[in-house]
């Protein structure tokens, strides 16, 4: 392959992931972060130049003298590949290394075994890699529900799915002949907003998803912390009430009992049934039973009344659970995914403030919350990063399309 596709010392895929991470990044910060001589840097960084993966671009920052550079990656060189397990589909997306979004697709699961979902998946692959204008990196990333041990690939549960113990990470590259990384999707979607939400500006944040259950992805320095077995982010399961409600994972009063989509919908059925007739939904003949999360957002925000009962109090309890977050990691930002943050901009406002409210002020004053910006998208970007985190080498940038 000659020298120049060589890379001994890892210089070359040292230097790609802090590229990734940080963006655009002078030498010296670039020597320093990688703890790399200034030699090996310079070498590293003409032969990723010559190679067409990294530029220069002038410092923004005004110098005296010579203009000073920073070096960044360049868009459209490389294809990395995820696909987010959500609601009985998966969303296929290749991204270029800076983020971009090249293709996507949407592809039914019609069958609830893993082996099925996996076939789907697999079936229209091929096609899907074929049609990509960029070379892809030879690998793949999954974001799934569950409790997901990402060293071994396997989803430990996903109660949603009634899955345990299913080596999902084999299963898919047995089927595509790629190796395959998997994590949690929620984790995904938050390493999307931490490398490229807000013009990534959270080295330090948490992600936290809100859907029929809660779970979440904690943050340090731009990579994700997945913790002993891949776990670190339960928040959903993290006591509230110590005699409340039976969480179906064993323990009483858990977080996702009275924040999640359906602690929304029963809390509003309930002040419907105590004769509260302040609402839409309280017609004789509207069956309570239909009423839904996303029906529940809309109308809080349209200023019913109920609705914004149901919302302020999940929020509330969202909000406690935040606080203690804040209180323990310190974050730069608190970013809210799924349908309820991204469809109620009360329950964001209400969550924020209970924060704000309970945390330690000096920590609170200095932490961010917002909606996500991505959603199953999100979760596809984030996990073909992790399995590029997992991956890397410089032999991966060398392999033409197959």
């Amino acid at each position: 392959m000659g020298m120049k596709l060589s890379d001994q010392k890892g210089s070359k895929a040292a230097i790609l992931q802090v590229l990734r991470i940080y963006g655009s990044i002078s030498r010296i910060a670039l020597t320093q972060t990688t703890g790399l001589s200034r030699a090996t840097v310079s070498i590293s960084i003409s032969e990723l130049i010559d190679a067409g993966l990294v530029r220069e671009i002038p410092n923004r920052e005004f110098t005296v003298g010579r203009p000073a550079t920073s070096l960044e990656l360049v868009s459209h060189t490389r294809a990395i590949l995820g696909a987010d397990l959500h609601r009985n589909a998966w969303t296929l997306g290749a991204f270029d290394l800076t983020g971009n979004t090249l293709k996507t697709a949407n592809i039914p699961v019609s069958e609830s075994s893993p082996e099925a979902a996996a076939k789907q998946l697999a079936r229209e692959f091929p096609d899907f890699v074929n049609r990509l204008d960029v070379d892809p990196l030879p690998f793949l990333g999954l974001g799934t529900p569950g409790l997901v041990d990402s060293e071994r690939g396997t989803i430990l549960s996903a109660s949603d799915l009634g899955w345990n113990n299913v080596d999902i990470g084999s299963i898919m590259s047995g089927e595509i002949g790629w190796p395959t990384v998997v994590l949690n999707r929620h984790r995904a979607r938050g390493l999307s907003e931490c490398r490229y939400g807000m013009k990534g500006n959270y080295q330090n944040m948490v992600y936290i998803g809100i859907g029929t259950g809660i779970a979440a992805g904690v943050f340090m320095n731009g990579q994700l912390f997945s913790g002993s077995v891949g776990g670190a982010g339960e928040v959903g399961h993290m006591t509230m009430e110590p005699d409340g409600l039976p969480c179906p994972c064993g323990n009483t009063g858990c977080l996702q009992l009275y924040s999640a989509e359906p602690a929304i919908e029963q809390e509003a059925r309930r002040l419907i049934r105590m004769g509260n007739t302040d609402s839409i939904f309280s017609d004789p003949g509207f069956d309570i039973q239909l009423l839904k999360a996303p029906d529940i957002c809309k109308a809080a925000e349209e200023g019913d009344a109920i609705a914004a009962s149901a919302i302020r109090k999940a929020a509330t309890y969202l909000g406690i659970g935040m606080a203690n977050i804040v209180n323990l990691y310190n974050p730069d930002a608190i970013i809210l995914g799924g349908a309820v943050p991204s469809s109620s901009r009360l329950f964001v406002e209400t969550a924020a403030r209970v924060m704000q409210q309970r945390a330690i002020r000096p920590l609170s004053n200095k932490t961010e919350v917002h909606a996500s910006s991505y959603n199953e998208r999100g979760g596809a970007l984030g996990a073909a990063n992790f399995a590029l985190d997992k991956l890397i080498s410089y032999s991966l940038f060398t392999v033409s399309k197959p």
